[in-house]
């Protein structure tokens, strides 16, 4: 029911239509049993008018049945696509604080087990839709073919809808917890794949893993769903044994006890041996369509942001006047950080940057640089506290606005094939072409069409392609999160000594977060954050490298950042 839910509010006209060519489907089933008894009642007694209903039944029952599925299965398809886009948009208006509490592994198995299971319940639809659309037009000529007879039936299988469906439930909550069990073996592929490298190079670590994380979980799984299964198929057969009971009690029981006809008792047979197939299908389609169902659950329980539909969706309106200061009241946030049981509390923080300020912020790991910096940029919206750009508090409003202020390159960053959101011009991709030649990445990398060759890089280089998405962006703000940590030295020298001058001369302010104390002398403040608190570290304290102004030798000066 959960899933002819979810296909009726993805398109009402194309399921009215199945709908229709279901009851076709049904009522001409239907009209082939009465046929096939009507002529085994009169001892094959056939006439040119019988042979032509039959042959006409025939070809409607043909291509009803292929309406049907071909309609069902665009409305599968176009639920499928809404569905997985639908859900795309909704994690990109949630939270990113939200998102971290679900867990990119629970995030990435809704995008890809859930669809799957959804999609498959729903591929499936059609048939079982079939089957019941036949299954009822059998019902209906049996129906009219005796009513106490058929009313004995309906009670019969009555009896057997609750001795199957009882069980059934059972089988149900197994395959929810067989799902959540999923999320954790998402978690562990997920472990597998992002630390190969430190898995092959420890053996125990790598026995461990797999026997007290992987394959415990692996197993949780399988034996859930065996045994759901398991129940299906006894449900199953049960329900068709039921079949067979009635079956015997109509030939052998029903005569001595009422008076029926061999025509009403020769259709009655004939109606249930021809619905015996379909209902066995049925039985055998339930399982897939109760993973679906879960899987469907799944996916609402993870409680995303509805987003906007397409018609009503707009780009944030651009920040209206230059920017000019930037002022932070008391804002705070609190979490939990990893081994401790107490709420980490960040702030309240105060901060006014300047436009065209060179900002650094340092501090040990844990002390909140990157989740301040998150608070910062509006990623995360602060539990107390005011942001203002330029005199405007930043609200629910207009917090998408104020983001498109800033561009970063966070720890960990992620680089696009395509330069997403940048004009694809002659002019903009001689000038990346420009970038690249100066870091050193023109022999690996090439960009047409706005789409660069390869992203398969080292992890500095790919850092370098994050610099030069950004910097093709043009915001007003650019903050990097220990962007340098992954450069050689010559690198961390141009991006010190030239990079960050050139743009704090071009009027951009500059939030960096750095380790690297011995080129703090460039920034105009040190911002040093402790346990939460946020003080300035005086410049005098950080003593300068020894240099004469140039870089290493065989460096040279990046061309011109593109004017605003």
């Amino acid at each position: 029911m959960t899933t002819l839910i979810f296909l009726l509010s993805k398109s009402r006209r194309v399921l009215a239509a199945s709908v229709v060519l279901g009851l076709v489907t049904g009522a001409t089933s239907a009209g082939m049993i009465w046929l096939v008894s009507d002529l085994l009642s009169h001892s094959f007694a056939s006439s040119p008018a019988l042979l032509a209903a039959f042959a006409g039944c025939g070809v409607l029952l043909m291509a009803s049945r292929v309406g049907f599925m071909a309609v069902l299965g665009r409305l599968h398809q176009g639920a499928i696509f809404e569905l997985r886009i639908q859900l795309a948009r909704e994690i990109l208006a949630t939270s990113l604080r939200r998102l971290e509490e679900v867990g990119a592994s629970r995030v990435h198995a809704a995008l890809t087990a859930d669809l799957i299971a959804v999609s498959e319940a729903l591929r499936i639809l059609p048939y079982f839709c079939i089957h019941i659309a036949t299954c009822a037009g059998s019902l209906i000529y049996l129906a009219w073919l005796s009513w106490p007879t058929f009313l004995a039936l309906i009670g019969f299988g009555t009896l057997g809808v609750f001795s199957y469906w009882i069980p059934t439930r059972g089988a149900f909550n197994l395959f929810a917890r067989s799902r959540e069990r999923e999320d954790d073996l998402f978690k562990h592929l997920r472990s597998l794949t992002d630390g190969l490298k430190e898995l092959r190079l420890s053996s125990p670590r790598r026995t461990a893993f797999l026997s007290d994380h992987l394959e415990p979980t692996a197993a949780d799984v399988r034996k859930l769903n065996v045994r759901g299964n398991d129940i299906f198929s006894a449900t199953s057969s049960w329900g068709n044994f039921l079949f067979f009971v009635f079956l015997g009690f109509l030939l052998f029981g029903m005569p001595h006890v009422a008076d029926i006809s061999a025509r009403t008792l020769t259709g009655f047979a004939f109606g249930i041996l021809y619905i015996q197939q379909p209902l066995s299908a049925i039985f055998e389609l339930l399982p897939g369509i109760g993973r679906g169902r879960v899987a469907l659950d799944t996916i609402h329980a993870l409680h995303l942001e509805p987003a906007p539909s397409p018609a009503t969706a707009v780009p944030a309106a651009p920040w209206t006047g230059r920017f000019e200061q930037l002022r932070i009241t008391g804002i705070t946030h609190a979490y939990h950080r990893e081994q401790e049981d107490d709420r980490f509390v960040l702030g309240p923080v105060d901060l006014t940057i300047a436009r065209g300020e060179l900002v650094f912020l340092i501090g040990g790991n844990g002390s909140g640089k990157t989740t301040l910096v998150k608070l910062i940029t509006g990623l995360y919206a602060p539990e107390a506290g005011a942001i203002e750009l330029d005199g405007v508090a930043i609200t629910d409003a207009n917090r998408d606005a104020y983001r498109q202020q800033f561009s970063a390159v966070f720890a960990d960053f992620h680089v696009f094939e395509s330069l997403l959101g940048i004009p694809t011009d002659a002019e903009t991709e001689a000038r990346v072409q420009g970038y690249l030649t100066k870091l050193h990445l023109d022999r690996k990398v090439t960009i047409a069409g706005g789409r660069l060759s390869t992203v398969n890089l080292s992890q500095g280089q790919r850092k370098r392609l994050a610099l030069l998405a950004a910097y093709l962006e043009d915001r007003p703000i650019y903050v990097f999160d220990e962007w340098a940590a992954d450069q050689d030295p010559m690198f961390k020298a141009v991006f010190y000594q030239e990079l960050l001058p050139e743009l704090r001369s071009r009027g951009k302010t500059l939030i960096v977060v750095s380790h690297d104390d011995r080129y703090f002398h460039v920034a105009d403040r040190v911002l040093r954050l402790e346990m939460g608190q946020l003080t300035a570290a005086p410049l005098a304290t950080v003593t300068p490298i020894a240099t004469t102004g140039h870089l290493p030798q065989g460096s040279t000066p990046c061309p011109p950042l593109p004017s605003t």
